[in-house]
């Protein structure tokens, strides 16, 4: 728990570590772009897998 405070939180971005805001704020948009992906192809109506063939 000691190393908490000793290292920068977030992640390096061009040499400079970005803010725990910031990199929390850009994982969640990382991961609410996958999502909308996922349920754009969820909506999608099923192909006919026998066409395929």
């Amino acid at each position: 728990m000691r190393n908490w405070f000793r290292t920068l939180r977030g992640f390096n971005a061009d040499g400079r570590a970005l803010g725990l805001g910031l990199a929390v704020a850009m994982e969640k948009q990382r991961q609410e772009a996958a999502r909308e992906v996922e349920n754009f192809l969820r909506d999608q109506p099923v192909a006919d897998q026998s066409a395929r063939v």
